[in-house]
């Protein structure tokens, strides 16, 4: 039993890190001022169909991609366990999970499709989609982030 509630306290802790990465990541993305290009293009880049909002698997796949990219060391388009956990056996479960054939690592797509199934920014579009209509306009990004992160300078 002890075990189990450890397990549930890691994946909660991994689930806020995710979604404050994510806020971070918005933030980024959000951006429509006169910073650099990477910056300010990254809500176009996130906006998959170009139809000038981000629906639900747009941002998880944006912060999916921004996070593997990021972490997959000779950029393979394949994880390994020591590039999943930098050595942290803390993530070893994260790992497990999202093997989903089991061997041994994880691709991006199934990073992807992990992050899209188990509803990793459900909680992200609920509170920054302030009109309800299941996507974010570029205001509705830049306003959650800054409502976390604060504005953009």
């Amino acid at each position: 039993m002890q075990t189990q509630k450890l397990f549930f306290a890691i994946e909660r802790n991994c689930l806020a890190a995710f979604c404050l990465l994510a806020v971070l990541v918005l933030c980024g993305c959000a951006s429509n001022s006169g910073e650099s290009s990477s910056r300010a293009d990254r809500f176009a880049r996130a906006d998959a169909n170009h139809d000038g909002v981000l629906d639900r698997n747009e941002v998880s796949d944006f912060i999916v991609s921004e996070i593997f990219d990021s972490r997959d060391a000779n950029h393979d388009g394949r994880m390994t366990e020591q590039e999943w956990t930098g050595g942290d056996p803390g993530r070893l479960p994260a790992f497990k999970k999202r093997d989903s054939n089991k061997d041994g690592v994880v691709t991006k797509e199934e990073a992807l499709n992990y992050a899209r199934t188990h509803g990793s920014v459900d909680e992200l579009m609920r509170e920054a989609d302030t009109n309800h209509d299941g996507v974010l306009s570029r205001a509705e990004a830049q306003a959650y982030s800054e409502s976390k992160v604060g504005p953009a300078r």
